[in-house]
């Protein structure tokens, strides 16, 4: 393994990048077609050293697993996109680690998409953003952190997180460590009705 680890970083010193990709077989790719050959001579010489064998399958799994992670990751902090979603899981490690069963008002929290009179203002779908306590508007932050007809499972939720953090770290706490009340919260309350003009 460690003469394995050698030769990688060697490779790499002299700049490689050994990268995989799937191609289809034989319709003429000229790597491929070299690369079958090669692979052919390899399994009938009696000489050849199995190098190979000395790496278990399930590590290079774990790799190729690590890699793509850290890759995703990098992709997910430098993307502009999914910035309600960040709040939530500023760590991809944080998301994967989650157990989650996503219903549509849950989905609708963690990406900021749900029916808010807000949300619907933004795209000219109501003419007015108020939410309909008159305190604000109706975005989903006021609706879990402010609205005060918000039935009781909110009062859990503030008994359990610390009001002296700030929003991000009261959402991440929320996921990682409340999921079960803020989920029970999300799912009582009554999307549609908030879209209803005040009587």
């Amino acid at each position: 393994m460690d003469e394995i680890r050698k030769k990688v970083a060697s490779l790499e010193r002299s700049g490689w990048q050994i990268m995989f990709s799937w191609v289809k077989a034989h319709i003429g790719v000229h790597g491929n077609e070299i690369a079958d050959k090669v692979v052919k001579e390899a399994t009938r010489s009696t000489t050849t050293r199995y190098e190979y064998t000395r790496i278990p399958k399930s590590y290079l799994y774990h790799v190729a697993a690590e890699e793509a992670k850290q890759k995703w990751q990098a992709e997910w902090i430098t993307s502009y996109k999914a910035a309600a979603t960040k709040q939530y899981f500023p760590s991809l490690r944080d998301k994967l680690g989650t157990k989650l069963t996503l219903t549509t008002k849950l989905e609708a929290v963690l990406t900021g998409h749900g029916k808010t009179r807000a949300y619907l203002c933004r795209f000219n779908l109501r003419d007015d953003a108020r939410c309909i306590c008159g305190q604000n508007d109706q975005t989903m932050d006021h609706l879990l952190f402010h609205y005060e007809n918000t039935n009781t499972q909110r009062e859990v939720l503030k008994h359990q997180i610390s009001q002296q953090r700030n929003s991000m770290e009261i959402k991440q706490e929320l996921i990682s460590k409340h999921t079960k009340v803020f989920c029970e919260l999300i799912e009582s309350t009554d999307f549609e009705l908030l879209q209803q003009n005040e009587q």
